[in-house]
């Protein structure tokens, strides 16, 4: 059964989530921890350029956590893992890039980015979660409401 699960995780596919769907939708849009408030940004997509990837790419989703003070984003602070909630159908992963910090305008960001998701419909409203980790404190999710799945060309 386990090798099984591994199967459908490293495949991407929606699966049942480890954790109750219910649980993710009630995740909170902004956490403090370590007297830092995190909000969270998306951009979700899939590549329909020209080539190998004619009919679109699998969802790509491109997080940043905030720290809502302006401050550089703290060290001892992370996130290892995704969720993406389309209707019943959940796409969970763990992040494969790391922008720390997500570029030089934008200090106080931490970039994650996962791919390989599911191929749902441009334009769909999704739910996003991400398990956020702290060296001093326990993992909290933290959750941006009604985003949208965009394409590039």
């Amino acid at each position: 059964m386990a090798a099984l699960c591994l199967f459908a995780v490293s495949c991407q596919s929606p699966v049942t989530p480890s954790l109750p769907l219910n649980d993710l939708l009630r995740a909170p849009l902004a956490v403090e921890i370590n007297s830092c408030q995190l909000t969270l940004e998306t951009y979700l997509y899939r590549d329909f350029m020209p080539g190998e990837n004619s009919g679109g790419s699998l969802l790509i989703a491109n997080t940043y956590l905030t720290a809502a003070d302006g401050q550089p984003f703290p060290a001892e602070i992370d996130a290892d893992r995704i969720w993406v909630v389309n209707g019943e159908e959940v796409w969970e992963t763990t992040f494969t890039a790391e922008a720390r910090p997500r570029d030089s305008l934008h200090l106080n960001q931490l970039g994650k980015t996962a791919w390989g998701g599911p191929r749902w419909d441009v334009a769909a409203q999704v739910e996003v979660v991400v398990r956020v980790t702290s060296s001093m404190a326990p993992p909290r999710l933290l959750r941006a409401t009604k985003q949208a799945i965009g394409q590039v060309w």
